[in-house]
């Protein structure tokens, strides 16, 4: 099991009605690529650390299913038409579970 966690830093200027719109499009979208198990977002319950304010976490049963996942078109236009207006940084992190 591969275990993938994405942090985001959002924009200057971003407000915490991005934030939920961020969350809601990747809870509504990133679901239903094949190979994803598990999937959770929300927003940092203690403040921004580091100003990350919003994480991804989901799991897939290995590091080819995580591959197929990145090039998927429907994540793909998350990326590319949610997430790059908003966000600022990104932060990823893959482990094995």
């Amino acid at each position: 099991m591969i275990g993938h966690v994405v942090f985001y830093r959002m924009k200057p200027g971003a407000t915490e009605a991005d934030e939920k719109r961020l969350i809601e499009a990747a809870r509504q979208a990133l679901p239903r690529v094949a190979g994803v198990r598990n999937f959770r977002a929300g927003k940092c319950l203690a403040g921004s650390e580091r100003g990350y304010s919003v994480a991804l976490v989901m799991d897939f049963e290995d590091t080819a299913a995580l591959e197929a996942y990145r090039v998927d078109a429907k994540h793909q236009k998350f990326v590319k038409e949610t997430a790059a207006p908003l966000v600022e940084e990104i932060w990823r992190f893959d482990f094995e579970a």
